[in-house]
């Protein structure tokens, strides 16, 4: 029988070792490594710890740290190391400087990054063999742990006003030479982006609506929009499976008719439609994902197992890395939550600001489509004007957090799908942007094709800005 491995839990004691002798003898320089946020946990060994928490505890009560202070902040622990051991460190400190302390800094973090994953993944395996807890709960919790975990990386998120212009400007460059005003990814809809500058990285848009209105009709024509720019698109449809979002994408690209990709009854032009982009539409970098339940947490793993995956496949029509460029969700209300699991409100509330994170942590703007109540309904009075109809921020459906959260509210309105069958439809639809951090609200114009479910935006460019509000 094989001698089972002596696995030894990761750490540098000599670095540690270093960092502390340098801050024993300069006690200033603790202001400029506190950004990282190191705790003492983050050290090896104890009297590694007892020594750092004894530098901070007298950095934070605004006196100088050096060799004799941590040594009588000594005196208020028990079984304290020995005062020749920190005079050693002091010692035996090397010469450093700012980029040094950082490197002994982020390899401390690291390792002690390491040892808590460990631990966690040794709990997470006691708890599986034990099972008194549910594998979704534990699975959750698991993952909680391990986000909370990694995002320690980023504690130093303080950044100089003059590297941030620095930035800007090559931001501005980059602007100028594309000849573009987009910040972001364009919608397709000239109108559209006008309004609102793109999708912007880091952006949650909210793409809201009632029953019947075209929420995912209008996703599909913007994900298929963002699709022909060469940019990854990751599609989670909750509330329909793969095969039926797939027909919608087909009907929009080849404008088919819906029920003929039913029956797969064409007539002559459908079927030339179809047959002639079909190579064109398989090879869309789009992908579907058809989970009927949908936490936060597989939400963010899958994810970022889709942009990994992207990020191994050569895109020679791209002119930056291959990776995954956008989210949209089909709908933010349907989704699951293993917490305040009696509390639909503090759910929406809790995936709404994940969300908002996500698309933060990836870079990435993410589109949620969300349902709207049903005060749009009680607010009509008969035949009435469409501002009386027009959808608020306080239609949002389940949680006032939405708003807040989203960068974008976008609401989408088809005052003909309230008439009733005998009247006359011109199929017009209105996009109301009601909340926008990047630029003005407003209106822009559409025409509704049912057939297709696509949506066509009109040509006026100043009913794009009808009642806009610059504040």
């Amino acid at each position: 029988m094989e001698d089972s491995i002596i696995r030894i839990l990761p750490s540098n004691v000599d670095i540690e070792a270093a960092l502390l002798g340098c801050l024993l003898n300069d006690g200033k320089l603790y202001g400029d490594i506190e950004g990282f946020g190191l705790l003492p946990e983050d050290f090896s060994q104890d009297r590694h710890s007892a020594v750092f928490r004894a530098i901070k505890s007298i950095f934070e009560s605004r006196r100088t740290p050096d060799v004799l202070t941590v040594i009588d902040e000594f005196s208020k622990i028990p079984n304290p190391p020995e005062s020749s051991f920190v005079f050693d460190l002091a010692k035996n400190a090397p010469i450093y400087s700012g980029e040094t302390l950082e490197q002994y800094c982020s390899k401390i973090l690291e390792k002690s990054l390491h040892r808590s994953l460990i631990g966690i993944c040794s709990k997470t395996i006691d708890e599986s063999y034990s099972q008194k807890i549910d594998f979704d709960e534990l699975s959750d919790k698991t993952t909680n742990e391990i986000i909370s975990l990694s995002n320690r990386r980023h504690t130093n998120s303080v950044v100089p006003f003059k590297t941030l212009m620095k930035d800007l400007l090559v931001r501005i460059q980059e602007q100028s030479s594309k000849g573009s005003s987009l910040l972001g990814i364009s919608s397709g809809y000239p109108q559209l982006d006008a309004m609102c500058s793109g999708l912007k990285p880091g952006d949650m848009v909210i793409i809201a609506g009632r029953p019947g209105m075209g929420k995912t009709g209008f996703a599909i024509n913007i994900a298929l929009a963002i699709a022909k720019q060469n940019l990854n698109v990751l599609f989670f449809s909750l509330e329909m499976p793969a095969q039926q979002i797939l027909n919608r994408f087909v009907s929009i690209e080849c404008s088919i008719n819906s029920k003929s990709l039913l029956n797969a009854k064409f007539d002559p032009e459908e079927s030339k439609r179809l047959w002639g982009n079909f190579d064109t539409v398989a090879n869309l970098p789009i992908f579907i994902d058809e989970s009927s339940s949908l936490t936060i947490q597989e939400l963010r793993a899958k994810a970022k197992k889709c942009d990994a995956d992207c990020r191994q496949i050569v895109n020679e029509n791209r002119t930056t890395p291959n990776k995954l460029d956008c989210i949209f969700i089909d709908y933010l209300q349907l989704m699951d939550c293993n917490v305040f699991k009696e509390d639909k409100v503090r759910q929406v509330e809790y995936n709404s600001k994940n969300i908002k994170k996500l698309a933060k942590d990836l870079g990435i703007p993410i589109i949620a489509m969300a349902q709207l109540n049903r005060k749009i309904e009680e607010r009509r009075g008969g035949r009435t004007e469409i501002s009386s109809n027009k959808p608020m921020l306080s239609d949002l459906k389940d949680s006032g957090s939405i708003e807040q959260d989203a960068d974008m509210v976008m609401f989408i309105h088809r005052e003909d799908a309230y008439k009733k069958k005998d009247e006359e439809k011109n199929n017009e639809a209105d996009i109301f942007v009601e909340k926008n951090r990047h630029g003005p609200t407003g209106r822009v114009k559409f025409r509704f094709v049912p057939h297709y479910m696509k949506f066509v935006q009109l040509d006026s460019l100043a009913d794009s800005y009808e009642h806009a509000d610059e504040s």
